[in-house]
């Protein structure tokens, strides 16, 4: 499971399960202690907040940057459609794991 928040905590976004996931090799290495920064479907990004403490900035690139619209911090990008680019902490596995 993969959480990330904003800086306020008014907003709370998680990745249940790490199978969606596309690793690249220049995405997947932390950007400070314990965050990485990963790709994934929207459908499989789960938002936890009130629908007006999110706001989208729209770039020429053809990015669409998501944002805290309470304390303004970049919560993911929309590099293409339905792809998002989010910055997640790892926070341990949503079921069980078998080795065997």
């Amino acid at each position: 499971m993969y959480r990330g928040n904003c800086k306020c905590q008014a907003v709370h976004f998680e990745l249940a399960d790490g199978n969606h996931l596309e690793a690249h090799s220049s995405m997947s290495l932390p950007t400070d202690d314990s965050k990485m920064l990963l790709e994934a479907d929207r459908q499989h990004v789960i938002v936890d907040c009130a629908p007006s403490s999110v706001a989208r900035l729209h770039a020429s690139s053809g990015e669409t940057h998501h944002v805290c619209n309470i304390c303004g911090s970049l919560l993911f990008v929309e590099v293409k459609p339905d792809t998002f680019q989010l910055e997640v902490m790892f926070a341990g596995h949503s079921k069980p794991i078998s080795f065997t």
